[in-house]
């Protein structure tokens, strides 16, 4: 049910948008994200809401909850997602607002998976489920541009940042490898580590303002 919901919302805002009048009036907005239920690597339904302090500036809060929405990608996926956005607007028209932002991001997920090994002793096969633990934090400078018609907002952006990403394996007995292909990216993903890594964050938000 949360999935139909989801693609009827997606789906529907910008075919209800085209048939409204105009008006930037509005301060405050209430937004879905159109990319993150498709995020392969870290799949969520992210809600923001973002106020519009005056002409240039706005503050934008997003939180996520981690869902296999699209697929099962994931084991018992936990957790939650929360960002911070503050958007400077440089031009302005009637139908459109352009806009640099600087983004926090701070993510949190555990979800489980398996690795294979031998008994020493029986030497019998024997599937180990462990427990993994991502961290994530991330900043990134944006470009964006809102669209408006009457109460509905299309906010696009793209941008380029760091982030650094702490990954941690519980209860795990056997050698868990990293992917034997490069475009293994799900278990590249998932390989114990810590470090920076370039980012290129791009969302689509859809939303109501008022």
């Amino acid at each position: 049910m949360l999935r139909k919901l989801l693609i009827l919302l997606i789906l529907g805002l910008p075919a209800a948008a085209l048939g409204q009048s105009i008006d930037t009036t509005y301060n405050n907005q209430i937004k879905v994200s159109a990319v993150r239920p498709f995020n392969y690597l870290n799949p969520a339904i992210e809600i923001s809401y973002e106020r519009l302090h005056n002409k240039r500036l706005s503050s934008q809060l997003s939180l996520g909850s981690p869902a296999n929405l699209f697929g099962k990608p994931y084991i018992e996926l936990k957790g939650y997602s929360i960002g911070f956005e503050e958007k400077y607007f440089t031009r302005s028209s009637l139908t459109s607002r352009k806009y640099f932002s600087l983004d926090f991001n701070y993510t949190n997920i555990n979800y489980k998976d398996i690795t294979t090994g031998r008994d020493t002793a029986t030497n019998a096969f024997i599937i180990d489920s462990f427990t993994i633990r991502r961290k994530m934090q991330a900043v990134a400078i944006k470009y964006g541009a809102q669209f408006y018609r009457k109460h509905f907002v299309l906010d696009i952006s793209i941008g380029a940042g760091l982030k650094y990403k702490d990954v941690k394996h519980y209860d795990r007995t056997y050698e868990y490898r990293g992917p034997r292909e490069i475009f293994d990216l799900m278990r590249a993903s998932n390989v114990e580590k810590k470090g920076f890594a370039f980012i290129l964050p791009l969302n689509l938000r859809l939303g109501y303002s008022f």
